[in-house]
């Protein structure tokens, strides 16, 4: 009875530091939106260090704990194997306190689900811990040697390698309940929708959505009440949040995005949602790493076209692209639906400054409409052009569209302008994609002072990342510093940079995002310019 209370209080203190330990973890897994495999895929990225140091756990645990069994060996077996606990409980602290230092840059969100994980992990653990301590005792008594009583239980101090693999177990038990509750829930969602009479629009793209989204809400609420998914919201648990949310009620227009990893989710948005109108921003090749391929991306992307019941406006460049599709991919009626966008025609006079941009909005039978905005870059007003072409479409008056836009305040981390103590700072570090990570350079080198970016290059473009990255690197040839972040990417940013004529001197590459910090605290001086282009999330 006591080796077994023994054992079980063992298991207990385990299970409470391997759990702090590795609380990090349900972050990333949940940065994965609980995907096993996408969790898997980063925890063996050559640059993940996570399972490095859950190796230097166990190992130190391992051998200090041997070390102590042998040295105590005097005392008797069982004070050797008591004392023996001693190192491997002195490493689960450390490594607890050591931990602390590396924050997750998005931190957990303790969530209802994020709990029940808990439980489940937790629960995962204690059974591993005491299956594992009641195997090895058993053995333990079937060798019946002392030497091999010393060091019974020390493969026990090997259980954090366990851990990451204990979590996507307990993530899979969990998915048994969570699926089914989540299905029931966006069910409930589209029941509500499907009752209401309420003015529905999607926004679709590879880059650009949420932009677009807050330029329509801007534009839209001068003639409806209006409520769109909030932040980047753009699966089908985000929308049923916003359509089962208090700010729902008594609404006039839905403006949702839709994001999509795969064939299929924009046609099961769609089939939610129901869209009468939509905006297709363009296609490029960020998501390729989950596509494969542009062309499959676009594919993807044109299920809005099906799933639109009216108007579908379409950004530039996406004409070539839809119309040379095959009836199979889209047909033709719902290439009918495309209002696309000319944005030859649609800007003039089109002024780029350091704070802000400037132009003339020609919308088709409408009077020219001037434009200032605080919004940054080309792009920026190419978005306003879609908004207003669907406010145009949905009857808005020349006026409401103007104050609509005059409305517009940046979305926060897409190009946003911060000032702090004379120091310009260019905010893009949501989501780079190549289109947008182009235009917010070419914004940097509007400042007049010296210019500075920190990036740690573009991610999810799949085979193409060293092309696109590369190219990045030779976008960055003029700036005063470029600061390189991390190990992964930064290797073909740097050879394009040099390669384009960027000078070594004017390079850095810092291991992480805070070295970087440290490195700009030292250098920036008032008047200077920094861009923070496409800051990695922990998991990706």
């Amino acid at each position: 009875m006591g080796d077994v209370l023994s054992r079980i209080a063992a298991c207990i203190a385990g299970t409470c530091f391997f759990y702090l330990g590795t609380f990090k973890l349900l972050g990333a897994y949940q940065q994965c939106g609980y995907r096993g495999g996408r969790f898997v895929r980063w925890l063996k990225r050559k640059d993940n260090l996570f399972y490095n140091r859950l190796a230097l756990w166990a190992g130190l645990s391992l051998l200090s704990s041997a070390l102590f069994a042998l040295v105590f060996s005097f005392a008797g077996t069982d004070a050797a194997l008591l004392l023996s606990a001693v190192p491997f409980f002195f490493f689960c602290v450390l490594f607890c306190i050591a931990d602390r230092k590396y924050a997750l840059k998005v931190p957990v969100a303790v969530t209802g689900r994020i709990k029940r994980l808990s439980a489940v992990y937790i629960l995962l653990i204690a059974c591993a811990s005491y299956i594992v301590v009641a195997l090895l005792g058993f053995f333990a008594e079937l060798a019946d040697n002392r030497l091999y009583d010393l060091f019974a239980y020390l493969p026990f101090s090997l259980m954090p390698l366990l851990l990451p693999w204990l979590l996507v177990s307990a993530g899979a038990l969990d998915g048994l309940y969570e699926e089914p509750r989540n299905r029931k829930y966006v069910k409930r969602a589209g029941q509500v929708l499907s009752e209401r009479k309420i003015l529905r629009i999607a926004v679709v793209g590879s880059y650009g959505k949420t932009s677009v989204k807050n330029i329509l809400e801007s534009i839209l609420s001068r003639r409806f009440r209006t409520v769109v998914t909030p932040e980047s919201y753009n699966t089908p648990m985000g929308v049923a949040r916003t359509v089962l949310g208090a700010d729902f009620e008594g609404k006039e227009a839905f403006i949702a995005e839709m994001g999509a990893r795969k064939e299929g989710d924009i046609a099961e948005l769609c089939a939610l949602v129901k869209p009468d109108y939509a905006v297709f921003t363009g296609v490029c090749a960020q998501h390729i790493q989950t596509f494969g391929s542009e062309e499959n991306v676009l594919k993807a992307k044109c299920e809005i076209l099906k799933g639109t019941s009216k108007k579908v406006i379409c950004g530039g460049g996406l004409k070539e692209k839809i119309l040379p599709l095959s009836p199979e991919t889209v047909s033709l009626s719902d290439k009918e639906k495309c209002v696309y966008a000319d944005f030859g025609e649609l800007l003039s006079d089109l002024g780029l400054r350091a704070d802000g941009t400037s132009f003339t909005l020609r919308l088709p039978g409408r009077n020219p409409i001037s434009v200032h905005t605080c919004l940054l870059g080309a792009h920026s007003a190419e978005n306003i052009a879609l908004a207003a072409l669907l406010a145009a479409e949905l009857g808005l008056t020349d006026a409401e569209i103007a104050d609509g836009i005059a409305g517009i305040t940046p979305v926060p981390h897409r190009l946003q302008l911060i000032e702090s103590g004379g120091i310009h700072i260019l905010d893009d570090s949501y989501n780079a994609n190549p289109e947008g990570a182009a235009e917010a350079v070419k914004a940097l080198f509007r400042f007049p002072g010296r210019k500075i970016v920190v990036t740690p290059g573009l991610v999810e473009t799949g085979v193409l990342d060293e092309e696109i990255n590369g190219r990045l690197g030779r976008q960055l040839v003029g700036l005063d510093l470029v600061i390189l972040v991390g190990d992964t990417l930064v290797g073909a940013v740097k050879a394009g940079y040099l390669e384009g004529g960027g000078e070594e001197e004017n390079l850095a590459v810092c291991p992480t995002l805070e070295k970087a910090k440290d490195l700009l605290s030292d250098v920036l001086e008032k008047g200077d310019a920094v861009l923070f282009l496409n800051d990695l999330p922990d998991a990706w």
